[in-house]
């Protein structure tokens, strides 16, 4: 528990501080916040740490971002966070911008061997021997006063985030990974809204629909997402990706069938049955040019082997520079660059394998996949 800790209250007093942080070469950032019934993140408390200081942001007193923005995107200053994409979305839907210089400790700790999803608990357990409390984590920091207990958990957050982001750097240093992790970190700091038209192909199980079926959940998916943003709600009090997808797949048209095949709620079928029976319909009525852009399903055959291929490699080279083999690679993003050339030849590369990968992995995958396209132009 951390007692000494000081509040920000006012715009004034921000200003004030961010003068101070902005001197520093490092602070540790972290956020309170609840989102169980809104679609956007509400912010109860910013933490802030340097050295032996703590300070603690009420938001709720805060009407001018602008000093505090500025220090967010300030290159001179690294700001430490942990498993901080949570922490960016708030910051950016609060403060309105990404951060600058960015320093993850999640995403450090996996280049030194680390669990890829290390809690921030167990992390600080290693790193500096010390046992964090975590029962508050999920109360209500939207409520004022809030409990001295809350705040002591809230400041000691960022006094150990602080001091953990030493001894990271120090390991990192030595074996010149420093640099890695700041990339990865900075690549996770940047959000984007996903629009609303795109959002059925992040619905899993999406790629089995073709057709008006797939159109159908385009259509739901995008009335969801702009309604949830439009409302602020939740977008499972709307309605819940499975029922969307089953929605797709009976394609119901009528009421009762919404109640019967698809198992809605009352609640539901009153507030939005005749939408989602008139998108069923106007998928029902489109021309085939209206279909979207079907969803990657599994590998085929052939290119899930040329997968498997680039897989052992991976693995082969993650062992021998010791290096995790989930940190070098992601599955996903492999498969993007698998299924790009697929058909002509031509592999885009992803961004993510552009940066200190690299080195690493570019000229080993691209060589089988190059070989793999002429044995099969030349079968």
């Amino acid at each position: 528990m951390i007692d000494d800790y000081q509040w920000v209250i006012g715009d004034e007093q921000l200003a004030q501080c961010v003068a101070i942080w902005s001197k520093a070469p490092v602070l540790a950032l972290d956020t309170e916040f609840i989102r169980t019934e809104t679609f956007y993140p509400q912010l109860g408390l910013i933490q802030v740490g340097i050295e032996q200081q703590t300070w603690l942001i009420d938001p709720l007193t805060i009407t001018k971002w602008r000093p505090f923005a500025d220090l967010l995107t300030n290159e001179q200053v690294v700001k430490v966070l942990h498993a901080l994409s949570e922490d960016v979305e708030v910051l950016q839907c609060t403060v309105g911008c990404n951060i600058a210089n960015v320093l993850d400790t999640q995403v450090a700790a996996s280049f030194l061997g680390y669990p890829q999803q290390m809690s921030y608990a167990k992390l600080i357990g290693e790193l500096c021997d010390q046992e964090i409390a975590k029962e508050v984590t999920r109360s209500d920091w939207l409520k004022r006063p809030l409990d001295p207990v809350q705040c002591q958990y809230a400041a000691a957050d960022v006094y150990w985030l602080y001091k953990a982001f030493f001894h990271l750097k120090e390991k990192l240093d030595n074996l010149g990974r420093y640099d890695w992790a700041q990339e990865d970190s900075q690549r996770q700091a940047v959000t984007s809204n996903v629009n609303p038209t795109q959002y059925y192909k992040k619905l899993r199980g999406g790629w089995k629909l073709k057709g008006a079926r797939l159109l159908t959940l385009q259509l739901l998916a995008q009335w969801r997402e702009e309604l949830a943003r439009s409302q602020d709600v939740n977008r499972g009090r709307i309605l819940k990706d499975k029922e969307m997808l089953v929605i797709a797949e009976k394609m119901p048209t009528r009421t009762a069938q919404l109640q019967q095949d698809v198992k809605l709620g009352s609640r539901t079928i009153r507030l939005y049955g005749s939408s989602i029976l008139s998108f069923v319909e106007q998928a029902n009525n489109a021309r085939k040019e209206a279909w979207p852009e079907l969803i990657d399903g599994p590998l085929p055959a052939d290119q899930a082997d040329i997968y498997q291929q680039i897989k052992t490699k991976i693995n082969d080279i993650a062992e021998q520079n010791d290096i995790p083999v989930d940190t070098l690679a992601r599955r996903k993003l492999l498969e993007a660059w698998v299924r790009s050339g697929c058909r002509t030849g031509h592999y885009n590369i992803p961004e993510f394998f552009t940066g200190w990968r690299k080195a690493y992995l570019v000229e080993p995958i691209s060589t089988i996949l190059n070989k793999q396209w002429q044995e099969v132009d030349h079968a």
